[in-house]
């Protein structure tokens, strides 16, 4: 008859349940966060986590992004849906998705390192939205970095 240690039964279980479970990071991005402006347009800006000017946000902010695709989906749409719209950033990394009726949406933005997300809600605000700027660089464990959206109004 074999006779099983505890320990090792527990330790068994624990490098299981560590193999299983996905990385956390100190960060993670909340979905259902809406970003709340009156028209989507803008600039896409940002660098890759490598680059030497991540780490300042001003630096990062100043390098625009062209050719980007953006697509714009109904919020919580299925996966392999169509985008309700798409457009590509110009050379200086500008875009405009022109008139959309109010609602939740959810933007995709495709940057040369990967896809980055944001949950957007086009709204009747006080402010009108003038533009937006998106960094689309990518965020460390440690909470640093990009993902910005920063929504410029007329006051």
């Amino acid at each position: 008859m074999v006779k099983k240690s505890p320990i090792k039964s527990v330790l068994c279980v624990f490098l299981l349940i560590t193999a299983l479970t996905r990385a956390v990071f100190p960060c993670s991005l909340i979905e259902g966060y809406f970003y709340q402006v009156t028209r989507l347009r803008g600039t896409v800006v940002g660098v890759e986590d490598h680059d030497f000017r991540h780490p300042i946000r001003w630096m990062r902010q100043q390098v625009v992004l062209g050719s980007v695709v953006l697509s714009l989906y109904t919020y919580k749409s299925p996966r392999g849906t169509q985008p309700l719209k798409f457009t590509k950033t110009s050379q200086d990394g500008s875009f405009d998705f022109g008139a959309l009726p109010n609602g939740h949406y959810t933007l995709y933005i495709q940057a040369p390192w990967g896809a980055d997300r944001y949950d957007v809600q086009i709204a009747q605000l006080a402010d009108p939205t003038e533009s937006v700027l998106i960094d689309v660089s990518p965020i460390y464990p440690d909470c640093k970095g990009g993902h910005e959206f920063i929504a410029n109004t007329k006051h």
